[in-house]
C-alpha cells in the first residue's frame, strides 16, 4: 500500500471531487483516479460510487476512511519525531496561551527552560481563551494557559495565579521636581461630577489598551500582573480605587492526562511569581 494512495483517497473523501483533490495535492485528475484504483484493488472493494454523476463514498469507503485518517496522523507524528530527532530534540511541546499572559513574565519563563532543556523544543501559540480549550482537545497543543477553567474534569488543571485589577492611568506631564502634584483621586471624582456619562472604548488586546495610557490617551482597569514591569520602571501612575471592591483575574493552566509535562516546567510555573 502506497502512501500516496491514502493521501489521495483522504483528500478525495472530503469533498468527493477528483478535481478538487488534484488541485489540492497539485497533481492531475487521472493521478488520483489511478491512486484510489490501486487502492481499491489492494483492499479489495470499492471505496466510491459514482451517483447521478456525483462521486460519493461506498459503506465501505465510509469505514476505511477512519482508518486512513489514522494512518495519515500517525505517519505525520512520525516524520515529526525523526526530523525533530536529527536535530537533537528528544520531544516537543505546544503551549497555547492567551494574549494576555505574554504581557507577563511568564514567556521569560518559558525560554528559561528552554535554555536549561535544549532536547526539548516547545511552542507557543497565542490564542483567545475561548479557543485555547478546543485547541487542547484536537490536539494541536498540549498545554493550555487561559483566563478560563477547562470543561473537561478528567483534565489536570490548577489555578496558575489571581490578579487584582488596578486603575491605571498616564503619568503627570511634569517631571517629579518642577511640576505641580496631582491628586488624581479628586479628579476621578470632578470627572465623575462633571461628566455624568463618559465615552468607553472597548479594546482586546491589553498592549494596545498600554499603548493608549501611555501616550495619555484614557484609563483602564488591567491586572496588576501585566503591568507590572511599567510599575516597577514608574511609567504609569496606579491610582486607590475604593468605591468598589474590584475582582480578580484569574489563570488557569491546565492539559490532558495522557500528556507528559516535564516536572521542571511545572515547577517554573508554579513557584514565579507573576504579580
Amino acid at each position: 500500500m502506497d502512501y500516496k494512495w491514502i493521501q489521495s483517497f483522504v483528500v478525495a473523501a472530503k469533498s468527493c471531487n477528483f478535481r478538487m483533490a488534484a488541485e489540492e495535492l497539485h497533481l492531475s485528475q487521472p493521478s488520483i483516479t489511478v491512486h484510489i484504483h490501486h487502492l481499491e484493488q489492494f483492499l479489495n472493494v470499492k471505496l466510491f460510487k459514482r451517483e447521478k454523476k456525483r462521486v460519493q463514498l461506498t459503506e465501505a469507503g465510509h469505514l476505511f476512511l477512519v482508518e486512513a485518517q489514522q494512518i495519515i496522523h500517525q505517519w505525520d507524528k512520525s516524520i515529526e519525531r525523526f526530523q525533530l530527532a536529527t536535530k537533537g530534540i528528544e520531544e516537543k511541546l505546544i503551549i497555547a496561551m492567551t494574549p494576555l499572559m505574554v504581557e507577563t513574565i511568564l514567556p521569560h519563563v518559558i525560554y528559561q527552560f528552554i535554555n536549561e532543556h535544549p532536547s526539548i523544543e516547545i511552542l507557543i501559540l497565542v490564542e483567545d481563551s475561548a479557543k485555547i480549550e478546543d485547541l487542547i482537545n484536537r490536539d494541536q497543543a498540549h498545554i493550555g494557559i487561559s483566563l478560563l477553567p477547562t470543561r473537561y474534569r478528567h483534565w489536570n488543571q490548577e489555578l496558575l495565579v489571581e490578579s487584582p485589577l488596578e486603575l491605571v492611568i498616564p503619568l503627570d506631564a511634569f517631571d517629579d521636581e518642577t511640576g505641580a502634584y496631582i491628586d488624581y483621586e479628586e479628579l476621578l471624582h470632578k470627572l465623575q461630577e462633571k461628566y455624568v456619562v463618559t465615552k468607553q472604548v472597548s479594546i482586546s488586546q491589553s498592549y494596545v489598551v498600554k499603548r493608549l495610557i501611555k501616550d495619555g490617551l484614557g484609563m483602564s482597569f488591567l491586572p496588576r500582573m501585566i503591568v507590572r514591569r511599567e510599575r516597577m520602571e514608574g511609567r504609569f501612575n496606579i491610582v486607590p480605587f475604593d468605591e468598589i471592591a474590584l475582582p480578580s483575574v484569574p489563570v488557569y493552566l491546565f492539559y490532558k492526562e495522557s500528556i507528559r509535562v516535564p516536572e521542571e516546567l511545572l515547577c517554573l510555573f508554579q513557584t514565579r511569581d507573576y504579580l
